[in-house]
């Protein structure tokens, strides 16, 4: 099955739409953020359904008290999705929440825990007041995705560590992939689509660098990446 999570994080729903239908079939799914619902709603994530997105990604990266995100969690029971975003620094009784909300829902989605954005590193962490280095934070955070049996979000440089944790049957998800020499744009711990599957990851996200130019050439070229 295949490994690409393609990432459009865009408002432009026809431009969104067109280019799911130009690749569908040389993608696992897609993943569509805030910037996205905020825009369009239940209803964009419906445009997906009616050409054959069922599985897709709704990464909205819940963090609030328990019931709130229970709450807003229900209220996505008329849409299919396959994964949905919450922040592990949400807390054990936020997940429980949320995991009891999915379950609940009709497209019973699986709860993917988002450990550190991958646009922050060391120094963004002590600026906030946190002692821990990045892997320090993402290993505290994957041994709670351990004893929640959810997923995990994290960068490709952590995916060794947080694999160890989990072991094998849950899963990871890592965004911040650029291939090799490519632009690291806002992102700061990233990681090329080999070393993210090497490291333990089961999907790897990318967006912009799928995008810009022929998406379907450089869909292939992503691909063909990780056959050799």
């Amino acid at each position: 099955m295949n490994k690409i999570i393609l990432a459009l994080d865009t408002t432009k729903i026809e431009e969104a739409i067109a280019l799911t239908k130009k690749v569908k079939d040389k993608i696992f799914t897609i993943k569509l953020g805030l910037e996205f619902f905020n825009a369009h709603g239940k209803m964009g994530i419906k445009k997906f359904n009616e050409i054959g997105i069922n599985n897709l990604m709704l990464d909205l990266k819940l963090k609030d008290i328990p019931e709130t995100v229970y709450k807003a969690i229900k209220a996505l029971d008329d849409i299919e999705f396959g994964f949905l975003t919450v922040h592990g620094q949400g807390g054990k009784s936020m997940i429980e929440k949320a995991k009891k909300a999915a379950n609940e829902i009709k497209a019973k989605p699986k709860i993917m825990m988002v450990t550190v954005l991958t646009a922050l590193d060391d120094l963004d962490l002590k600026d906030m007041g946190n002692d821990n280095t990045v892997e320090e934070q993402v290993k505290k955070l994957a041994k709670l995705a351990k004893d929640m049996d959810v997923g995990i979000i994290c960068s490709g440089n952590e995916a060794k560590t947080v694999r160890k944790i989990l072991g094998s049957d849950l899963l990871i998800f890592t965004p911040g992939v650029r291939m090799k020499d490519e632009d690291k744009n806002d992102q700061k711990r990233t990681s090329t689509p080999i070393e993210a599957l090497k490291n333990g990851a089961n999907k790897f996200i990318m967006g912009r660098s799928l995008i810009k130019g022929d998406i379907e050439k450089n869909i292939d070229k992503v691909s063909n990446s990780i056959k050799e």
